[in-house]
């Protein structure tokens, strides 16, 4: 399988497991039996195995299952890092945990946070990012219960 610069050996058995994860929520789905599995999918790809199949195989068995009325559910997109970073950031401007809740602010955080000086958050190494998530994950909880200690009525409603 040819590589490409943003493939790497994880993503690849990420997809896989995806796309592994999406036909048996199909079957599920779609109400097959093992026996009815099984058969669409030897007729379709020549396996008896979904595990036995490449990503070729994979795709065409989906295709397939779409074709017989199944629908995937449109999953649940998680942000990356640098949007989680931007997020948190801005909770802690709502919590008034931040004076300045410009980018230059957030980058001179991240700046302190990591040693590293970047023109932008996704620029951060994977590592480093999550590093600054938690050191924002930490402060906003620290602000959350400043708040909620600064007036408690605020945590019942």
């Amino acid at each position: 399988m040819p590589r490409t610069a943003h493939t790497n050996q994880a993503n690849i058995d990420a997809q896989r497991k995806r796309e592994l994860g999406l036909i048996h929520q199909a079957k599920a789905a779609l109400h097959w039996s093992d026996d009815d599995y099984r058969y669409h999918l030897q007729q379709q790809t020549g396996h008896a195995s979904a595990a036995d199949l490449d990503a070729a195989g994979r795709r065409k068995m989906i295709e397939h299952l779409a074709s017989c009325g199944w629908a995937p559910r449109i999953p649940f997109k998680s942000f990356g890092q640098p949007e989680k970073i931007r997020w948190l950031w801005r909770k802690l401007a709502e919590a008034g945990a931040v004076h300045d809740a410009s980018n230059a602010a957030l980058l001179a955080f991240v700046g302190r946070t990591t040693g590293l000086g970047l023109a932008d958050v996704r620029f951060l190494p994977p590592a480093q990012a999550s590093t600054v998530i938690e050191a924002l994950k930490s402060w906003l909880g620290r602000a959350q219960r400043a708040q909620v200690a600064a007036d408690p009525s605020a945590s019942r409603s």
